[in-house]
């Protein structure tokens, strides 16, 4: 049976709710769908975390080069989740919503989405330190067991 990591777990725990809040700061856009859906979870069995998010996060962290048309549906949901309205039709009936999509679609294509580089700058910032805290966190945890595997050594 492995001994419980107690400097580890600690060190985990504490960058997996740094890590939400820093991605979620990073964001820049409080109350969002996507910044509600960052979170950070233990892995099961084994020493470590996991930060999930909707899909669409590493599009938003990479961007999108121009020339590939959108899934039209995808921009059709976007648009009804934001309750947004299309000012220049003068019904919201569905063509409505198609032609919005479309040319919000058409403008993706065209121009592409500027990357925001959110989870990357949360990754620099705090790959380092997390690197660093983890090794002496092993390295505390490794001299307990070696100590206390060798009572003699520490009297003397």
């Amino acid at each position: 049976m492995a001994k419980k990591k107690k400097y580890t777990e600690k060190v985990l725990e504490n960058y997996k709710r740094i890590l939400v809040t820093e991605l979620k700061r990073e964001l820049k856009k409080p109350g969002s769908s996507l910044e509600g859906s960052i979170v950070g979870r233990k892995l099961r069995g084994l020493n470590g975390f996991g930060i999930y998010m909707n899909e669409y996060g590493v599009n938003v962290n990479q961007g999108r080069s121009a020339g590939k048309f959108p899934p039209v549906d995808k921009i059709k949901d976007w648009i009804i989740r934001k309750n947004i309205q299309p000012r220049t039709f003068e019904s919201a009936k569905p063509s409505a919503l198609s032609q919005l999509a479309y040319l919000i679609g058409r403008s993706i294509a065209t121009k592409g989405i500027k990357p925001t580089r959110f989870i990357d700058i949360v990754i620099d910032k705090f790959e380092p330190r997390l690197t660093m805290d983890l090794a002496d966190a092993y390295r505390r945890e490794i001299e307990e067991e070696v100590n206390a595997a060798t009572p003699s050594a520490k009297k003397g």
